[in-house]
C-alpha cells in the first residue's frame, strides 16, 4: 500500500535538520468507523506514484485529483482475546 504524504526539512543555524511527515488522511470507510476510528488514510495508486512525488505544489487541483482517484481496499479487523 502506498500512503500519500507530505513531508518536510526544517533547518535553523547552530540546530541538525529535522526531517518529519505526515500521512494524509480522511474520513474512514464504515468498516474502519466500526472499529472506533475517526480517520483512515489515503492510499495512493501505484499509476500515480511519480505525479504525487513530482507534482506541483502550485497545482493542488491536480494533487487534489490524485488523492481522489485513490485505492479503495475494504479494511477487515478481528477483536483480539
Amino acid at each position: 500500500m502506498h500512503v500519500a504524504c507530505l513531508w518536510s526539512r526544517w533547518s535553523a543555524p547552530g540546530q541538525p535538520y529535522l526531517l518529519s511527515f505526515a500521512a494524509i488522511t480522511d474520513e474512514p470507510l464504515p468498516e474502519i468507523a466500526a472499529a472506533g476510528h475517526d480517520r483512515c488514510i489515503i492510499p495512493i495508486k501505484p499509476k500515480n506514484l511519480d505525479a504525487w512525488l513530482n507534482s506541483d505544489p502550485k497545482s493542488l487541483d491536480a494533487m487534489y485529483a490524485i488523492l481522489d482517484d485513490r485505492e479503495r481496499p475494504y479494511y477487515e479487523h478481528r477483536l483480539a482475546a
